[in-house]
């Protein structure tokens, strides 16, 4: 078992609603989320927003809910909120809302190969992305600003069944994260 951070904080302007409440079916993308993360993690932090904590808290009532009081930073300033919520994490699962193309086999294929992964589908990295011990110390001592990419460096690790082009920015992608969903539930 391991924590997981879901990363709900962003301003969603070019999607002009909060990415983490849209509507999937009969749930919401931050629902969605949380039925795959469940079944690894034993810690759930969700970061979100000032204005969106009381929304985020009735979408996910079992999970702890923690405010960013300076998102606009970046997103690493949100991981690094998300992390000082875990209680001493020795791995986390970064799991950004606007990421969802992973499945259950996704997290499980980087909790085997453990250390700091990424998920790799066809060539193309994905998230959730893990951080072991090591890479989170080095987060939590890097600008709030910084981009992973620029603090850590993660090992590949195969896997099948995602979508790492599903990444929800515009109203457009609604429809084609909708359709990924409805294969994934057949």
């Amino acid at each position: 078992m391991v924590a997981a951070i879901i990363l709900a904080a962003g301003a969603s302007q070019r999607m002009g609603s909060p990415k983490a409440l849209l509507p999937i079916a009969d749930s919401t993308l931050l629902q969605r989320i949380l039925e795959v993360v469940k079944k690894t993690c034993n810690e759930i932090v969700i970061v979100t927003r000032k204005e969106l904590q009381v929304d985020i808290m009735l979408n996910a009532p079992e999970s702890r809910i923690v405010t960013n009081p300076m998102p606009e930073n970046g997103r690493t300033g949100t991981i690094q909120v998300g992390l000082l919520a875990l209680e001493i994490p020795t791995a986390a699962l970064i799991v950004p809302v606007d990421r969802p193309g992973f499945n259950f086999e996704t997290i499980e294929a980087l909790l085997k190969a453990g250390g700091c992964v990424r998920p790799v589908h066809n060539g193309r990295g994905g998230h959730p992305v893990l951080l072991d011990r090591e890479a989170i110390r080095k987060v939590m001592s890097a600008e709030a600003n910084a981009s992973l990419r620029e603090i850590l460096e993660f090992n590949d690790v195969q896997v099948e069944g995602v979508d790492f082009s599903l990444n929800v920015d515009r109203p457009d992608d609604l429809q084609k994260l909708t359709q990924w969903y409805v294969s994934q539930d057949t």
